[in-house]
């Protein structure tokens, strides 16, 4: 297939382009080509909206990872991305969490639920800085994001200090922009962005990740930590914990959210008691939850429609 990625910069780091290049990748390597948009091609991935208009007789795939669902950027956000959902051919939901908040408002659609992969051997710590780091500690803990108030860092260093008085000599290892809750203290250490080869060493040499980010949709650092063998703790909101599973620890939010539009900004409380006593030593990560050989072969077939039996689908 000749396939076009729309609104995607493979030299970004963001979540959606990150693994846009990843895809890319695999299906290059299984012989397909992804061309520019003045290029022949048969089929389009947008990824939430287009850039452009697509042309005709072509195949369109919307790629989503959630809508906009504060109540004042409802109407005004969605609106390309709804136009989309409602004229493309069929539509990559990243969770069920997310296929269900689009239905409740705007529909059913044919397609299909395709949580993000990836393709990474678990990495050996070669950073000296980071080995430092594993060896002055019993237990080292992470989490990661662009930090804002629906990602939970103050909550997730609380989580840290319940998990930290089973094991008192840890460390906890933030990592990304803009932290919002920034303590100074020798035990927690603040990294700012960091290039990604030492992010997934931090998650090699890491037993366990803290991500307690409220209703978010299938995010990137949790895909990379459990490709690391690094055990997740979330909650039950958002599409997290559907990739996540048995591979982490999973903590209820106190309501139940369904759907409605809500200022996602201003997350509920948590009630943390239930990781007291947690052995986190105990958790076996499945790396197969976040295979991007098997995340592929969907994309394969959904793009192909039709043509899907034609395709060469590897093992």
């Amino acid at each position: 297939m000749r396939i076009h990625f729309d609104n995607v910069n493979f030299s970004s780091r963001s979540g959606p382009n990150t693994f846009a290049g990843r895809l890319a990748t695999v299906l290059t390597e299984r012989g397909h080509e992804i061309v520019n948009y003045d290029e022949d091609h048969e089929c389009v991935l947008v990824f939430i909206e287009p850039t452009r208009q697509w042309k005709k007789n072509t195949r369109v795939i919307q790629r989503l990872d959630g809508i906009w669902f504060k109540p004042s950027q409802f109407k005004t956000h969605n609106k390309l991305i709804k136009w989309t959902y409602e004229n493309c051919d069929e539509v990559v939901w990243q969770s069920n969490f997310d296929k269900n908040m689009i239905v409740h408002h705007w529909g059913e659609k044919p397609g299909i639920v395709i949580p993000n992969g990836i393709e990474a051997d678990k990495v050996e710590v070669t950073n000296s800085r980071l080995k430092k780091i594993r060896s002055m500690h019993d237990k080292v803990f992470v989490c990661s994001a662009n930090w804002h108030r629906q990602k939970r860092l103050k909550e997730n260093i609380e989580a840290y200090d319940i998990l930290r008085n089973e094991n008192e000599n840890s460390c906890l290892i933030v990592m990304g922009s803009h932290p919002d809750h920034i303590l100074n203290r020798h035990d927690i250490i603040y990294t700012d962005n960091i290039r990604h080869d030492l992010c997934l060493q931090v998650y090699s040499m890491s037993d366990a990740m803290l991500h307690l980010a409220w209703l978010d949709h299938c995010p990137n650092v949790v895909v990379e930590a459990l490709s690391q063998e690094c055990p997740v703790i979330c909650t039950d909101s958002g599409g997290t914990s559907e990739i996540v599973k048995n591979s982490g620890f999973v903590i209820k939010e106190p309501i139940q959210y369904n759907f409605e539009l809500t200022d996602y900004d201003e997350p509920y409380n948590l009630d943390l008691s239930s990781l007291s006593g947690l052995d986190v030593s105990k958790i076996v990560v499945d790396r197969e939850l976040v295979d991007l050989q098997i995340c592929a072969d969907y994309y394969e077939k959904i793009l192909a429609g039709p043509n899907y039996e034609n395709l060469y689908i590897s093992p």
